[in-house]
């Protein structure tokens, strides 16, 4: 599948909320990632979760609220040779891309420190 902006012809990035110590392990070990979100991995998910900029932040603020260990992904799609699908797997109107396979270090092309409000929910200003 091919990510592009429909105004523009641009690239489109795809997002993936990771855990620090998660994250570091995986740069520490020189393998892919392979985490699915947050308690679950690649294995046992079936893909790695990701969003699209205009969901990041919903999906942070309802599974990751309250941490103060998130980080963004963001990810070159067109340097995972896994397959990307874009899709609803629990209903609902939003798809989301999912990865069916290892994310390599080499496709995230920057990874930044969600700050948290007082709140304990997300701000991404800057971050998108």
């Amino acid at each position: 599948m091919s990510f592009v902006h429909a105004e523009g012809g641009g690239k489109v990035w795809i997002y993936h909320l990771a855990l620090r110590q998660e994250w570091r392990e995986t740069v520490d070990s020189d393998m892919p990632y392979v985490h699915s979100t947050l308690g679950r991995t690649l294995a046992e998910e079936g893909f790695i979760h990701c969003s699209f900029a205009t969901q990041v932040e919903k999906i942070a603020n309802l599974i990751y609220r309250g941490r103060d260990d998130v980080l963004l992904l963001v990810i070159d799609p067109s340097q995972v040779q896994a397959e990307i699908r874009v899709e609803n797997c629990e209903g609902g109107d939003d798809k989301y891309p999912h990865i069916y396979g290892e994310l390599p270090r080499s496709a995230v092309v920057r990874v930044a420190s969600v700050p948290s409000n007082p709140d304990g929910t997300y701000d991404f200003m800057g971050l998108l």
